[in-house]
């Protein structure tokens, strides 16, 4: 007769959660190593519009979705909006996605724009077996006079 055991249930559970974490873990360290995201930033001689390029790009399949979340920003260049996606597209095929952000510059100077993008990845164009992946990209904003 099967018996209910309190102790032994617990047990199990703790395993099967630690075992989950783990493999979340694994999932969440080891990002896809076909995925790739570029930033560039155009340079400005003077404060005003500062558009910038985020290019996602996969090595085989096809790139479904992506979008791109801000991070950080310099404090003198603002951006226009925190996260960009389909509306912001300004070149895509299967494999390539090209999508321009835009900061508010306010006075001159250097700094850094951080982004996270956001892709699903998928083997064919038929949608089935799709995976999402994740990278982080920086680039240099820099307004103002070339300083040598």
């Amino acid at each position: 007769m099967n018996r209910f055991d309190p102790a032994s249930t617990v047990g199990s559970l703790r395993r099967l959660g630690i075992a989950l974490l783990v493999g979340l873990g694994a999932t969440a360290s080891s990002p896809p190593s076909d995925f790739s995201a570029r930033l560039t930033c155009q340079r400005r001689p003077t404060p005003g519009r500062v558009v910038c390029e985020a290019e996602l790009e996969v090595e085989s399949g096809v790139l479904s979705w992506g979008d791109v979340l801000v991070l950080e920003a310099p404090p003198f260049a603002l951006p226009l909006r925190s996260r960009v996606g389909q509306s912001a597209v300004v070149m895509q095929t299967a494999q390539r996605q090209r999508l321009q952000l835009a900061l508010a510059t306010t006075d001159a100077g250097q700094g850094t724009l951080k982004v996270r993008a956001r892709a699903v990845l998928c083997p064919d164009a038929t949608g089935q077996g799709c995976r999402a992946a994740v990278r982080e990209a920086e680039a240099l904003v820099s307004v103002g006079p070339i300083t040598e």
